[in-house]
């Protein structure tokens, strides 16, 4: 399994105040002696997880099978139209279980109604390769924080004037320096960790408020996501 002990530090060093580790891909490991539990970072108390929501594809992830991130997701789905758990048996790291979007302009939207934990983190773990089958990939992730769209379209429309928005894209593509296009050394892929500090931007999300979580895949025919996590 990958190691999100990357994402846990920049998570916790970012609550006691100190610098965060700069962003980096996270290597693909098959080291089957690595024990460590990397499943369920804790920060503030020690006891409870300073995330709303998370998911972590992989044996040592939260979500070892796609019907586990299956059941993760559906509390929050609001809109899904190309976007499925699954696992890819073709080739290496590829066969991972993950969250695949399928076909140009695949979407999906969660929606977290009235959090219980402010969320000042975004963090996204997608898979980058040299495969012609996943590196045209390109998708647009959009938070929408702030916003209440949990009462009514009156209220909604209201609320979403005070809205907060915040986008990104990430490309599936994975450039190696020096690689051939032919040859005994095939395609290559890593997981590749992204973290936004939401307070930067002041688009941290407060108790008692809605978070709109929408992704599209806007170039290529396949895109997969491997953890998800909002957390305080």
């Amino acid at each position: 399994a990958f190691d999100l002990a990357y994402a846990a530090i920049n998570h916790c060093a970012s609550i006691r105040g100190k610098d965060p580790l700069p962003p980096a891909p996270l290597p693909f490991s098959n080291n089957n002696n690595d024990n460590n539990d990397y499943t369920n970072p804790r920060c503030d108390n020690g006891i409870d997880s300073p995330c709303i929501f998370s998911f972590l594809a992989g044996p040592k992830g939260t979500a070892s099978r796609p019907s586990a991130i299956a059941s993760s997701l559906k509390p929050y789905v609001v809109e899904n139209t190309g976007w499925q758990p699954e696992s890819d048996m073709t080739a290496g790291f590829a066969r991972k279980t993950g969250l695949v979007g399928t076909g140009d302009g695949a979407a999906l939207t969660l929606l977290f109604r009235n959090i219980t934990r402010p969320v000042r983190r975004f963090d996204v773990v997608t898979l980058r390769s040299t495969s012609s089958l996943w590196k045209d990939g390109l998708a647009k992730f959009v938070i929408v924080t702030g916003g209440d769209f949990s009462h009514g379209s009156e209220i909604a429309e209201a609320s979403s004037r005070s809205a907060r928005e915040t986008s990104f894209e990430i490309s599936a593509e994975l450039i190696v320096e020096g690689r051939r296009t032919s040859g005994s050394g095939g395609d290559q892929h890593i997981s590749y960790h992204f973290g936004l500090d939401l307070e930067d931007g002041q688009n941290s999300a407060d108790l008692g408020t809605d978070v709109l979580v929408r992704i599209i895949l806007t170039n290529g025919s396949k895109f997969k996501i491997l953890g998800l996590m909002l957390c305080e």
